[in-house]
């Protein structure tokens, strides 16, 4: 192929048809069922809160305001890339069609970024920060007087389910009301896989010392999602049916736009004699409110 500016355009539609087509064909959202997706034209985005997380209250008197903290929960944009290199002498010889899997490899790591910074976030859990600089996963997490207790170290059990699941429903606001939790998703690793069908599939299981076949109290009581990035028994409980939502991702910009360095000037050209093709994205992810999620992390 002679390289003129015409083939290489022709070259970089092909490829890039087959980069948007992969794109758009092999992306994973089951992240989506409990994650609250945000854009903005900024840097960074930023969610405020009230200073009480509390319900409505009887007027007898004036009225009580419910003031913004003077935190926000800050999520930075971070950036991504992924580049990959053809040999000019394949576009000379018209071969560069064999690579046409690779970028259709490279559109699937692209459109899965969102899963990869939900999982690291995950994955880092038991570190993670929220607006008051207290651990977002705590044991002793005040709302007012009400403890907001949301992780323990047992491994993913019927019993510990439970506890979990007893302790989200249980939590009271500043005022002392009910916040009405109700946990609707658990999200978990490949090593849980079976455990967790156990657990919620079967409409049968054996429950109590003695090992009695009975009605599964816990059938279907939430909806699982399996990262595959999430290693060890690692397991989290969430709500995602309230106004906000347990995790929130900050799409800045999607990796969804394949560029290029093709022409003979350019210094990977002259220098190293290959054509440069690649995307980039930007994008960040946090825990938004304690109440809505609880960390099962056992050592």
């Amino acid at each position: 192929m002679q390289l003129n500016r015409a083939n290489l355009n022709s070259v970089f539609t092909a490829v890039s048809t087959r980069f948007l087509r992969a794109y758009n064909a092999q992306r994973d959202d089951a992240w989506r069922r409990f994650v609250q997706v945000e854009r903005m034209e900024t840097d960074r985005l930023e969610m405020p809160f009230l200073e009480q997380i509390t319900g409505m209250r009887e007027w007898t008197d004036a009225r009580v305001v419910q003031n913004l903290r003077a935190e926000c929960l800050t999520v930075t944009s971070r950036r991504f890339e992924l580049t990959y290199g053809i040999p000019r002498t394949a576009i000379e010889d018209d071969t560069y069609g064999v690579y046409g899997s690779l970028f259709e490899s490279m559109a699937v790591q692209a459109a899965n970024l969102p899963e990869d910074i939900i999982t690291e976030l995950i994955e880092k859990a038991a570190a993670a920060e929220w607006v008051d600089g207290k651990k977002f996963f705590s044991a002793d997490r005040k709302y007012g007087k009400a403890t907001i207790a949301n992780t323990t170290s047992a491994a993913l059990s019927r019993d510990s389910f439970k506890a979990a699941y007893d302790a989200m429903t249980a939590y009271r606001g500043h005022g002392g009301t009910p916040l009405k939790v109700r946990p609707t998703v658990l999200v978990h690793g490949p090593a849980l896989r079976w455990t967790v069908k156990a657990l919620f599939d079967n409409p049968q299981a054996e429950q109590g010392t003695a090992g009695a076949v009975l009605p599964n109290d816990l059938h279907n009581i939430v909806d699982h999602v399996e990262m595959p990035g999430i290693t060890g028994g690692k397991w989290l409980l969430l709500q995602d049916s309230a106004p906000y939502r347990p995790v929130v991702y900050f799409d800045r910009i999607a990796p969804d736009r394949l560029v290029r360095r093709d022409r003979e000037e350019d210094a990977n050209v002259f220098d190293q004699d290959q054509f440069l093709y690649g995307c980039r994205g930007r994008g960040g992810a946090a825990f938004v409110l304690p109440h809505l999620a609880y960390l099962g992390n056992p050592a």
